[in-house]
């Protein structure tokens, strides 16, 4: 018999427990959508000195040469990183890379402010399966957001993450490279992200996070979740309601940094002429801090975050069947809708049944290949 159950988007749950996030692996991508597992190829290093704030650099220059390199990409919210990952380090540890939940953690994110957003302005379209015992999600939405021309609003985030960074510890950069950054073309394809294992509750999690740059250096064969920077855009705030609008802004990207241990956010923030003006520092763990201190309503929503986190994954894990040794995939749909979370078991007869069980469309057949001859 088919599964099918919801759950109420204001429901509260009681855990605020966030089990102590360590990075397992990590991976580069390029603008070809190849994946390097344990690659460090496109990981960036924070460079932005105090005086070249004072350059008058304008954060809109480049606009027309960017690079869209993700409207080639055949799916964008393919699980396929993460999975090649967990392939890596099985094989280099000799042992299973042991979690009950899979996902991408801006899907993860996405799933957590289903609580607190509209779901005109955060729909849920994704697909979930069960397989040896886990749950892998996936975003159906992604690709659907693959535009061949980028809005400028996203433009000067991939602008200020080009400028303020560079590709090899600044020791050893030449300083004609290091003064042309400015000038070089942003593009969507290069990618640097870390395999994070952590949870919520009782429940394990294994999320992959979208890295920025490394904050100071890095330590080889170390977990360097502790030196990782996310880096931020806004205009200039000057009134009250500019400053709402970016407490909206960095609740989110406290959000995905604080479930990802990511310990530092960097905001660049420019003014109507898209100039850069100045460059601010915030540690995650002192944003509801300082939401508390300013306005308590967000800082509470930083609670019931949580709270809804591990609610959300502990009805996942009660409702969906995981039967360890089974190759089975058995698929689902999850959506949000009249205020409620909706799973939905897909039946074989469901056009998608066939790529989401036999097919890659969820699971390549490389990492259900692995699987079944690790068990």
């Amino acid at each position: 018999m088919a599964i099918s159950a919801s759950l109420f988007i204001n429901q509260k749950g009681t855990t605020t427990a966030l089990k102590q996030p360590k990075e397992v692996g990590f991976y580069s991508r390029n603008q070809q959508g190849e994946i390097f597992p344990f690659d460090d190829g496109k990981l960036k290093y924070y460079y932005l000195p105090n005086n070249d704030i004072n350059k008058e650099i304008d954060l809109n220059s480049g606009f027309k040469k960017f690079k869209n390199c993700q409207c080639d990409f055949k799916d964008v919210a393919t699980l396929e990183p993460i999975l090649e990952t967990i392939i890596g380090y099985e094989t280099a540890k000799s042992k299973q890379l042991k979690s009950d939940i899979i996902a991408h953690g801006e899907t993860i994110t996405k799933l957590i402010c289903s609580s607190f957003e509209n779901s005109n302005v955060n729909p849920i379209n994704m697909r979930l399966a069960s397989y040896k015992g886990q749950l892998y999600i996936k975003d159906m939405t992604l690709q659907q957001k693959v535009k061949k021309q980028i809005d400028l609003k996203g433009y000067i985030q991939y602008k200020f993450e080009t400028m303020s960074t560079v590709t090899q510890p600044i020791a050893l950069m030449e300083r004609d490279t290091i003064d042309r950054r400015y000038r070089k073309i942003s593009n969507d394809g290069d990618k640097y992200c870390s395999l994070i294992r952590t949870g919520v509750g009782n429940a394990k999690i294994l999320i992959e996070g979208d890295i920025s740059c490394i904050y100071d250096f890095k330590q080889e064969g170390k977990d360097n979740l502790k030196h990782y920077v996310n880096l931020g855009v806004s205009p200039l705030v000057s009134n009250l309601n500019e400053s709402h609008k970016f407490e909206n802004v960095i609740f989110k990207d406290w959000l995905r940094s604080f479930l990802t241990g990511v310990p530092r956010i960097i905001y660049g923030f420019y003014d109507d002429k898209h100039i850069l003006k100045t460059v601010e520092e915030y540690a995650t763990e002192e944003i509801p801090v300082l939401f508390k201190e300013h306005n308590p309503e967000l800082a509470t929503k930083c609670t019931n975050a949580i709270k809804w986190y591990g609610l959300l994954a502990e009805w996942l894990l009660k409702v969906v069947p995981r039967e360890d040794e089974a190759d089975l995939i058995r698929p689902f749909k999850l959506i949000l809708e009249d205020n409620h979370l909706k799973l939905i078991e897909i039946e074989s007869e469901d056009p998608e049944y066939d790529g989401l069980v036999n097919g890659e469309d969820m699971l390549s057949n490389k990492y259900k290949a692995w699987k079944t001859q690790s068990k």
